[in-house]
């Protein structure tokens, strides 16, 4: 990602240009497509856990506080967007099974902060994709059953989406700025769901253009050796949504990577 080349299409219904990071597919397990770069390890997370309150939380929501107030939509230095589109401050959802992720937390984050006080509309957003990828996130839109028939019209999906508040879930009140696309019969996760083709995952994640990298491309042999039954290669498509303007980074392996 990043580096990757990118192709421009028309936004579904509006005609108008957006940009959809295209990733291909590379020979090794933990390299990405069409790069020989290496991940990112050191981002900004810690592989502690984070219970949403700790006074280091509180520290970085402040020091970030001027800058989203100056990070507006449409803004011609996008540099203050890019640092909040970067920032993880609730941890790392999957270091412990998800067990404990505290929504206030996320909804206080510097992400979710920048979406409520600016309400993006969907053509504010721009759509990167990444094929044979699966990012991580918290789910807003339950992805069983909510099929889709491209990763396009998933993405799109993600754009138009609208938080229904506490009644839809713990992450009611998040916006979609995620989303996770099967493009086979059958989609390999390391969990106890079966993922079918067209289930179109909606989810919010803090820091979008630093995504945690769930897989890329072709599996670990580490992976393999974890789980002998599955492809070799990722069968999700996934991607994100961020401001014109923002970059789409490589992100860093999410734990989710080593289950």
């Amino acid at each position: 990602m990043g580096s990757d080349d990118t192709a421009k299409h028309k936004r579904s219904g509006t005609g108008r240009p957006i940009l959809i990071a295209l990733v291909f597919a590379g020979a090794v397990g933990l390299s990405y497509f069409g790069s020989a770069a290496v991940l990112n390890r050191g981002d900004s997370s810690s592989e502690t856990p984070d219970d949403g309150t700790a006074a280091a939380v509180g520290g970085r929501k402040a020091a970030l506080k001027a800058t989203a107030k100056a990070a507006k939509v449409g803004g011609k230095d996008m540099s203050p967007v890019q640092k909040i589109m970067e920032t993880r401050v609730c941890g790392r959802p999957a270091v412990d099974g998800y067990a404990h992720v505290v929504p206030s937390c996320l909804e206080e984050s510097p992400t979710n902060k920048w979406w409520q006080e600016n309400k993006p509309q969907p053509d504010d957003l721009d759509i990167h994709i990444e094929r044979h990828a699966d990012y991580d996130g918290l789910a807003v839109g339950w992805g069983i059953g909510n099929t889709k028939g491209s990763i396009e019209e998933c993405a799109e999906a993600c754009r138009q989406h609208k938080p229904k508040g506490p009644s839809d879930g713990p992450f009611g009140n998040l916006p979609c700025n995620a989303f996770a696309w099967c493009a086979f019969d059958n989609c390999f996760e390391p969990d106890a769901h079966k993922h079918g083709k067209g289930d179109c995952w909606l989810k919010f994640t803090e820091g979008p253009a630093s995504p945690e990298v769930n897989m890329r491309g072709r599996l670990s042999l580490a992976a393999q050796k974890r789980h002998p039954q599955a492809p070799k290669e990722v069968q999700w498509h996934a991607g994100v949504l961020l401001p014109h303007g923002v970059t789409l980074t490589n992100g860093s392996w999410s734990p989710r990577h080593d289950w």
